[in-house]
This record gives C-alpha cells, sequence and structure tokens, in this order.
C-alpha cells in the first residue's frame, strides 16, 4: 500500500525576462523543467533524479524521482576479501495536476523519512536544475492541510479571540476575496518571499475566518487561532498543519491507477474549496 501526501507546487517565474528567453506560460516552465530530466548533486556523493515521465492527460504529469549513492559490499572471493563499490537509486512516485499545481508524493523512507524531506528535495532539484535557471524561474512545494477540523473548532468555540494567516505571494490560480489579495500583492511588490497577518477580538466571525482558512490551505499555507471553548474561559489554539492530506491507494503501475489517483487530488481540491 502506498502513503501518498498532498502538496502544493507554486511556479514564479522571474519578473526581468532576458529578452532572448522564450515567454512561456507558468504550467509550460513547470512541465519544461520536469521532462529536461534534472539530476542534481544535492549534497556530496548524493544525486537527486527525475524519470520515467508519463504523460497521464494534458496538464497533468507522472514521474519517479530518486536518489543516487554510491555504496560498498564487502565480499569474499577465491581466498580474498574485497570491497566492491556499487550504485544503488531507491526511487518513489510523484504525481502533478500542472493546471491545479496540486502535487502527491509517495512515502519513502529509503529516501526520507516522511514525504516532507522528498518534497523539499524535489524543491531543490527544480530550482537548481539546468532548465529552470535558463527560464530563471523559482518553485515552492508547501504541506496541503485538511482544514475541515480546525474549521470545526472556529464553529464550535465559544468564541474565537484571535485568529492568523500565513500568506505567500499571489497565485494566477488561486481566487481570494479582496482581504487576502492586498496582503499577497503587498508582498509581491515588495520582493517579499512569506507573511502573515494576525487579528483580535472579542468574538471574531466563524463564518468570514474559515472562508480565510480554506484558502490557507489550498494555498499550501497556514493558519491558526486562539479560542474559548466554554463558558468557564478555557483556551485552546490550533493550527492548520495539525492535519495534513494523506491518500492510500494500492499502487500506480497502470494508467487507470494514475488517472484514479488523480481524480482523488481533484476531489480534495474542491473540497478544501468548500465545492464539494
Amino acid at each position: 500500500m502506498l502513503e501518498f501526501q498532498i502538496f502544493r507546487l507554486k511556479i514564479f517565474p522571474s519578473r526581468q525576462r532576458n529578452l532572448f528567453e522564450e515567454d512561456l506560460e507558468r504550467t509550460q516552465i513547470l512541465s519544461s523543467v520536469i521532462k529536461s530530466l534534472p539530476e542534481v548533486e544535492l549534497k556530496e556523493g548524493s544525486i537527486w533524479h527525475i524519470g520515467d515521465i508519463i504523460d497521464i492527460e494534458e496538464g497533468s504529469l507522472y514521474f519517479r524521482l530518486g536518489r543516487t549513492t554510491s555504496s560498498t559490499y564487502e565480499m569474499y572471493k577465491d581466498g580474498h576479501f574485497l570491497d566492491e563499490s556499487f550504485e544503488v537509486t531507491p526511487y518513489t512516485h510523484v504525481l502533478i495536476d500542472i493546471n491545479l499545481e496540486f502535487t502527491a508524493i509517495a512515502k519513502k523512507p529509503r529516501l526520507s523519512p516522511n514525504s516532507k524531506g522528498i518534497a523539499n528535495a524535489l524543491t531543490r532539484l527544480l530550482n537548481e536544475s539546468k532548465e529552470g535557471i535558463r527560464l530563471n524561474a523559482t518553485f515552492e512545494i508547501s504541506e496541503i492541510s485538511d482544514p475541515e477540523k480546525f474549521i470545526e473548532y472556529l464553529n464550535s468555540a465559544y468564541s474565537v479571540q484571535k485568529f492568523w494567516i500565513s500568506f505567500s505571494r499571489p497565485n494566477p490560480i488561486d481566487v481570494n476575496r479582496d482581504y487576502i489579495q492586498p496582503m499577497q500583492n503587498l508582498l509581491k511588490e515588495s520582493n517579499g518571499d512569506e507573511g502573515k497577518t494576525e487579528i483580535k477580538g472579542t468574538v471574531l466571525r466563524p463564518e468570514i475566518l474559515q472562508e480565510v482558512a480554506r484558502s490557507a490551505a489550498v494555498t499550501g499555507d497556514n493558519a491558526g487561532a486562539t479560542m474559548i471553548i466554554d463558558q468557564k474561559g478555557q483556551k485552546i489554539t490550533k493550527t492548520l498543519r495539525e492535519n495534513p492530506i494523506i491518500i492510500m491507494q494500492e499502487e500506480v503501475d497502470k494508467l487507470e491507477d494514475k488517472m484514479l489517483l488523480l481524480q482523488k487530488m481533484r476531489n480534495i481540491y474542491e473540497k478544501i474549496r468548500g465545492r464539494d
């Protein structure tokens, strides 16, 4: 059984384009970098690769992500003890809906104790690849959180007294309400990478906060709240990041398996948006 964690993969083209660079859409940039079969030595003796790329359908890709390292195997032959060197390349499965910028990464302990570590390696691989550098683009990968439990706390609390949201640069695919867009635009115009806004009040309106929480969840950002949960005044603090989204699937060998996983990812996107 494969355990996939869902992440958001954001593409940011450079605002200062070279006269001789192609005028590519963001999704074209990501596809071009992946299909260039990048390989980068992220630390000495550890080379990460992308391979076995399959176009599932227009705007969706499957590939394998692996790391090559050298190992020494001690053996005995013809009266002699020998040290034989060989390469090992454990790999895992990655599926990307380029249009939604959602990606599913299968857990592989031989690569990293958790999928987040593999996502961090993929981020570096894309950013440090020859094609990524040539196209002057940057990539960010962040965890997608399930907002439902967090929203339950907001709605059931006696009162919400503090709420905060982290935010990143605007992405064209994300449609947020006006109170989020100005913060993202400010971050973009000031050449920032991330920001955080906090509001306080005696009784904050949960119907507004839950909409903001959904926006944070789908963009891979975070949110948190301090709430009074009963009339005795007991306080608790909860955050979005307590609930990563995991998909369990038997295999992804066949095309129909990949299509099934892709549909599960799209269903998750719609559910987070509140359009289930």
